[in-house]
């Protein structure tokens, strides 16, 4: 299997959570036309930002949780290395604008708030961009790319298919119709 052949497995299985932006992205990274070598640099406060963010998205509770998964090494390596240079600025814009917005509505840069606080944040932002009456604001529409990488990076991680989902190394034969039992891990296999 040739790896466009696994990403469009990949997001089959995901049950289509990637969105059309992000799915080109990952097929033309398989392009050997593109650029050679490492796209913007990330400050030392975007990746705590990416980090906590990622930590709000997906906490660690009795499995692991995004950061435990290395999720924001995984977005920063993608936006790097396969997103263009044109989607890595408005990124890179949008963690600036989204800091701006928490010292306006919190009163502090994001990573001087509270973890409550920046639990607030990130949902309200969750609500602004993808909520049902989402606000079309471009300086924060980073967010839909960074949470749909922080679930592409972690249910593709190993401790996020083998720890929070159920997996079985080989599963044998397919079976089609499988009884789901309320409360039961979805499958990674």
């Amino acid at each position: 299997m040739d790896r466009r052949d696994a990403v469009k497995s990949v997001a089959i299985m995901m049950g289509g959570v990637l969105t059309a932006s992000t799915m080109s992205v990952m097929l033309n990274s398989c392009n050997t036309s593109m650029k050679e070598g490492k796209g913007i640099d990330f400050t030392d406060d975007e990746k705590g930002m990416v980090n906590r963010m990622t930590d709000v998205i997906i906490p660690k509770t009795d499995t692991p949780g995004a950061v435990d998964a290395g999720v924001p090494a995984f977005i920063i390596m993608m936006m790097q290395e396969c997103y263009p240079d044109k989607d890595q600025q408005q990124f890179h814009a949008g963690l600036a604008a989204f800091d701006k917005l928490c010292k306006g509505r919190y009163k502090g840069n994001f990573l001087k708030l509270s973890p409550d606080k920046q639990e607030t944040a990130v949902a309200d932002l969750d609500k602004m961009v993808l909520g049902k009456n989402s606000l079309p604001d471009k300086n924060l529409a980073f967010y839909r790319h960074l949470k749909e990488l922080t679930l592409l990076g972690f249910f593709t991680s190993e401790p996020g298919a083998t720890e929070t989902l159920r997996y079985v190394q080989i599963p044998g034969r397919y079976d089609g119709c499988v009884p789901y039992k309320k409360g039961e891990k979805a499958w990674a296999t």
